[in-house]
């Protein structure tokens, strides 16, 4: 779910305290990285990183919540992040959990809109059973089908545990009004009624699994304190028996927004009333953009933005202001959510919001804070490359929507040629009125 995922890619989107502006030809990503593909299309990358006797073993999945295209079947690849854990005919789930919790390993998994990612982080002597463990799981995972409805049964269970949070169902509210035709219209654990009917799909399960957990799809990371002849060696090994071709399904591209779209979600416990604004914009394979976007995000809505200091510690109408974007595989959201004190503020938010970007689009743009934020956005992604497990984090979140391991370097490189009117030319063109959702929340229909 978001929040698992988000909190596991902290490595990159937590905000970093300003310190001296790092050179422009610092690489984002500084270390140097070793890439070997086997006859089956794995892609296995080494990070040699100072964490003496520590290792950290990341698989990348290019499947998430995108690959859902099928009605009815929403929520699977959250699914199988669940499943991944149940064993083998070899090793059991437990068999797993416990091999690892003895070897002294931090392991888990997350799964977003465009891709699962599975963690082990741990003491390096571990690896060649690590390998092992990992290689079998991803070639031979076995479940039966009352293992799978009892599965799907948590899952039920964890929709209720989320869904009485309003962020839920505001992100569904926002997803649905957004988006018409593109996958991105349902959040990563699925809509209730198809995660209700997840008991009946066992058969649907096994396909979706055949479809995209395949060698040609998955990216092994390998970073910190290890032998890389070794290795690879091991995992050539280990792997090499992996069957299947990614056989991905067709997803609908999202077509043009031509008039504004607002909804509303009516909580029924007390909680802050909330405003979502949204526009659609570029995916990540349109690198100007994203280098817009990078900037934009935390030039509108970080903690030194005019908006901030404005509703936040000025006026103190709103009590958070974050941006929401993130990068991604196709044309997804910009966008911002406020925690608003009082419900009879929201307009005055909005308006506020609104008459920002405004400005922006204008040609407003204020240069020293451009250029604090495009240094500091840079500075705080390096700083926080401070062990083998961010390293390799870092580089399967930066190279999972366009599967360039070289991304977050060419991402910085552009940014550091960025100019402020490019900042303006973006808002022109895309934050406009015709582009934006509005999505609200309050308590009891409170306005």
């Amino acid at each position: 779910m978001r929040a698992a995922f988000l909190a596991a890619a902290l490595a990159i989107a937590a905000p970093a305290v300003a310190k001296p502006v790092a050179a422009a030809n610092t690489k984002a990503f500084p270390f140097p990285t070793e890439v070997h593909t086997l006859p089956h299309g794995l892609r296995i990358v080494f990070v040699p990183y100072d964490s003496p006797g520590l290792v950290a073993y990341y698989t990348l999945m290019r499947v998430g919540s995108r690959n859902e295209p099928e009605q009815g079947r929403s929520g699977y690849a959250h699914f199988f992040e669940h499943m991944m854990f149940r064993g083998t005919p070899t090793h059991s789930g437990e068999d797993w959990s416990q091999t690892m919790t003895r070897l002294g390993l931090n392991t888990n998994a997350s799964t977003w809109n465009d891709q699962t990612i599975y963690f082990l982080y741990g003491p390096a002597k571990a690896l060649p059973t690590v390998i092992d463990y990992e290689a079998d799981r991803f070639q031979h995972l076995d479940y039966s089908e009352d293992q799978f409805k009892t599965e799907a049964g948590a899952i039920l269970g964890e929709y209720a545990k989320s869904a009485s949070n309003p962020g839920l169902i505001l992100e569904e509210k926002i997803a649905d009004t957004a988006f018409t035709k593109h996958t991105y219209r349902h959040t990563t654990i699925g809509y209730l009624d198809d995660v209700k009917a997840m008991p009946s799909g066992f058969a649907y399960s096994r396909e979706f699994f055949r479809r995209y957990y395949t060698p040609d799809n998955a990216t092994l990371i390998v970073a910190g304190d290890f032998d890389k002849k070794a290795t690879l060696a091991h995992i050539t090994r280990a792997y090499s028996g992996w069957k299947g071709k990614l056989d991905a399904a067709k997803i609908t591209a999202e077509p043009p927004q031509t008039a504004p779209r607002t909804a509303h979600v009516d909580w029924k416990s007390p909680t802050l009333p909330r405003l979502f604004l949204g526009w659609h914009t570029p995916a990540a394979g349109d690198l100007e953009a994203t280098a817009v976007q990078s900037v934009l995000n935390d030039y509108l809505f970080g903690p030194t933005s005019a908006l901030h200091a404005d509703l936040v510690l000025g006026r103190q109408l709103v009590d958070s202001l974050d941006g929401t974007w993130e990068r991604s595989r196709d044309p997804s959201l910009f966008g911002v959510e406020a925690h608003i004190k009082k419900a009879a503020d929201i307009d005055t938010v909005n308006k506020a919001v609104l008459d920002d970007i405004a400005k922006l689009a204008a040609g407003h743009v204020d240069t020293a804070r451009f250029d604090a934020v495009r240094s500091n956005l840079k500075y705080g992604a390096i700083l926080r490359l401070d062990t083998a497990a961010r390293v390799a984090i870092t580089l399967a979140l930066s190279a999972s929507p366009t599967n360039d391991l070289d991304a977050l370097n060419k991402l910085y490189a552009r940014i550091d040629r960025l100019k402020p009117a490019e900042l303006s030319a973006f808002a022109k063109k895309w934050l406009t009125e015709a582009n934006r959702t509005t999505v609200t929340l309050t308590t009891g229909g409170e306005k």
